[in-house]
């Protein structure tokens, strides 16, 4: 039994078991959770890509490169199987994968257990803000392979062969996958120079002669060229770009944004910078790898935006597991009484053998027969806490779950499609729950485009006034706004606009029919009293109905099934409150 449970088999099921307990509720804060899903879904189910928007009334039909299409079908898949359960699953035990593998690195390096689970759990918390179930999840384990096999190569664990023959189709589906294949690219670009440099000046380099540097600059190419293997062709790389290249962008998604000072997580990227600064200058005078120095790179690349913060996390523990062996440090932590550090396979210390390279094949039972079991009881649709289905479910205090009765009362009534006004966060939330309410804006912002993105940005902050012309140009009936905001406190003070219901994320509103203006809108309370009987299922959630024009009026306040299940999703789970304000409001 001692043969299969290692270090490495309870690291994971100790990152396993927080994600799935604390992420029930903080792997869905990303809109684009829900549009993904569905994404996908349309895709699978009319087995035809999509090239212009389906969602939104102000750009429908406009040319949209959905460039994340082949992780939305596999989002679409698990969904299918084990509904929002299955993603939530999905997400945590890729992460716990992914930590637990650097762990491995760094024991196998020859740092102990103890130390390896402090600095695993660290290099959690600098991306932990950037933990959600959507497609960028699949980019930190594409980014960690990459820079795992430039390490084996810079120091001669592989060869060139084994080098292109993972990395070329690796990077066929990384860019199908997610737009960080960029960052991928650049960083085998950035080794391959540096590789380079230091033969041109007779410095060790796995690059013997110039000959040898040929196919290295081809392979180079061809993983380059890979951003064009792709159904969109030279436009799916070219909405990379657009969004990288904005300057609006990071004014609305805060992942674009550089970390602010005023948060934890900015000290905590500094922190693992600086630790890994003096692990690397306690290696000197040694002339250090080039792989030694791409954490740096990537050190500087999340100061500028903190989506890159997870990357840079994923970055310096795969080079420290190669830099340790080599610095002072793992000398003091290997003197006698400490016994934190063993030579690895790589540097035997004078007067000890060469330890045998570490299988890490047993350790992965346990965590194999946990998950397989859970994605036995949720297909089977078996209610089992944390394991099983009726897990996972959303945070009231970021959706407006408790409006969600209302609003599907308004999307059956309006099978043909009726537009709404809404944050920019609640797009995906809408696309998801309600199909039929065609949405004002979500977070697709290579959609909207910098002017109109630039707009609404200003009609949320210091020009509200933006938004009656939008309602009367479109002929909007709903809006669905945060509470508390810019967008509510107007709509609030307009006339003919009132409140369906109010909740601790939004606020619902909806258009007052013009003959009842001037009537004191005495009609309107009448029929907002006849319906208080029949929705008394909504008054328990803390929907207020007061001022409502009869054509809002519902029989029935049961949610609506749906043949893929998205009841379960609106579910309120336990949690404690997190300011709005703060909210991280979009994907990749």
């Amino acid at each position: 039994m001692k043969k299969y449970w290692r270090a490495e088999a309870g690291l994971f099921l100790g990152v396993w078991l927080a994600l799935m307990v604390l992420g029930r509720t903080q792997l869905f804060r990303d809109p684009g959770t829900f549009w993904h899903t569905v994404m996908g879904r349309r895709m699978l189910s009319s087995r035809h890509l999509v090239y212009a928007d389906p969602f939104s009334f102000t750009f429908a039909g406009r040319p949209w490169v959905p460039f994340e299409w082949l992780a939305e079908c596999v989002m679409a898949v698990i969904h299918a199987v084990g509904g929002f359960d299955g993603l939530l699953l999905a997400t945590a035990t890729t992460l716990a994968g992914l930590y637990d593998w650097l762990g491995h690195r760094l024991i196998r390096g020859g740092l102990h257990w103890l130390p390896t689970t402090l600095l695993v759990a660290f290099t959690i918390a600098v991306g932990a803000s950037h933990f959600h179930a959507r497609p960028h999840i699949g980019s930190m384990v594409f980014f960690a392979i990459t820079c795992s096999l430039l390490c084996d190569f810079e120091s001669g664990r592989i060869g060139l062969g084994r080098l292109s023959l993972i990395v070329v189709p690796l990077f066929v589906v990384w860019t199908n996958w997610h737009g960080a294949m960029l960052g991928g690219l650049a960083t085998l670009g950035l080794a391959v120079s540096g590789w380079d440099l230091a033969r041109m000046i007779g410095r060790d380099s796995p690059i013997a002669n110039a000959r040898q540097s040929i196919p290295l600059w081809l392979l180079v190419i061809a993983c380059g060229l890979t951003m064009l293997v792709n159904p969109y062709g030279i436009r799916l790389p070219a909405t990379w770009l657009e969004i990288m290249g904005s300057p609006v962008v990071p004014r609305l998604i805060i992942e674009h944004a550089p970390p602010s000072p005023r948060k934890p997580e900015f000290w905590i990227i500094v922190a693992l910078g600086l630790g890994y600064a003096m692990v690397f200058l306690s290696t000197l005078p040694r002339w250090p790898r080039v792989t030694w120095l791409i954490p740096f790179v990537w050190f500087a690349l999340s100061l500028s935006r903190v989506r890159h913060s997870a990357l840079f996390g994923i970055a310096a523990m795969i080079a420290l597991a190669e830099m340790l062996p080599h610095s002072r440090l793992a000398t003091w932590l290997a003197r006698p009484g400490r016994d934190l550090f063993r030579p690895g396979v790589e540097v035997p210390a004078p007067g000890r053998r060469r330890l045998p390279y570490r299988d890490w094949r047993p350790a992965i039972l346990l965590p194999v027969v946990l998950v397989s079991c859970c994605v036995a009881l949720q297909a089977g649709q078996v209610r089992v806490p944390i394991l099983g289905r009726g897990w996972a479910g959303l945070d009231p205090t970021i959706w407006p779950v408790e409006l969600l009765p209302e609003l599907r009362r308004i999307d059956r009534e309006h099978p043909q499609g009726a537009r709404i006004f809404n944050d920019h966060v609640f797009g995906g939330f809408l696309i998801y729950h309600t199909p039929n309410l065609k949405v004002f804006i979500d977070d697709r912002c290579e959609l909207y485009g910098d002017a109109w993105l630039d707009r609404f940005d200003r009609a949320g902050t210091i020009e509200p006034g933006l938004m009656e012309e939008w309602l009367e140009q479109y002929r909007i009936d709903y809006v669905l706004v945060e509470t508390g905001a810019v967008f509510d406190r107007y709509i609030s003070e307009q006339p003919g606009w009132s409140p369906l219901g109010r909740s601790r994320a939004a606020t619902l509103y909806g258009r007052v029919p013009a003959e009842t203006h001037n009537d004191g809108r005495t009609k309107i309370a009448e029929s907002a009293s006849a319906r208080s009987t029949g929705a008394s299922g909504r008054d328990k959630l803390g929907v207020k109905e007061r001022a409502c024009p009869p054509r809002f009026g519902s029989k029935s306040s049961g949610l609506s099934e749906t043949s893929w299940d998205r009841s379960e999703m609106s579910r309120p789970a336990e949690s404690g409150f997190i300011p709005r304000r703060e909210r991280p409001p979009r994907r990749t």
